[in-house]
């Protein structure tokens, strides 16, 4: 719970802009850091979760990579000021398995 408090500190000191602008250092792929990912992209369980939670009329969902494979992920709310609320910690990167990972 602590890298996960000292993580957001970090990032409530940046702008919107600025956390989307972030990019990967991977050699192997660079991209965003922290995104968007659609709905439909999440594997099964975490769709039949969003579900029971009642949280499935989000088109998308927001996850900041926190580090190698830890992943917070939650929705974004209002347009200002923006807030993200958190729902779940993927500290094995299961919700959303990028294509090239075992």
């Amino acid at each position: 719970m602590a890298k996960i408090v000292d993580f957001l500190t970090e990032m409530e000191r940046l702008t919107w802009r600025e956390v989307r602008a972030l990019m990967t250092s991977s050699k192997k792929r660079r991209g965003a850091k922290h995104k968007s990912i659609p709905i439909e992209h999440l594997c099964k369980e975490a769709q039949d979760r969003l579900q029971e939670l009642q949280l499935d009329d989000f088109a998308e969902f927001f996850r900041f990579r926190t580090g190698n494979m830890e992943r917070l992920w939650g929705v974004i709310a209002g347009e200002s000021p923006r807030v993200f609320y958190p729902i779940w910690w993927d500290a094995d990167h299961k919700v959303c398995p990028s294509k090239d990972q075992d």
